[in-house]
């Protein structure tokens, strides 16, 4: 999954917990999933501004 996939991926999971009644486990699952992909979208955010730090720092 790229980073725009991730982070419409990401979106959808908010907008379920937003707008749906769910039951515990489901509202579990989903918050699991999107702090998941937070997780994976930060990592890939730092590698991207490591990278630009070093491009400029050369």
């Amino acid at each position: 999954m790229n980073f725009s996939e991730k982070i419409k991926k990401l979106d959808e999971i908010v907008d379920k917990m937003e707008n749906k009644d769910l039951d515990l486990d489901e509202s579990l699952k989903l918050y699991k999933k999107g702090s998941n992909l937070c997780d994976e979208l930060l990592k890939e955010i730092e590698i991207v501004i490591k990278n630009i730090e070093e491009d400029v720092n050369e």
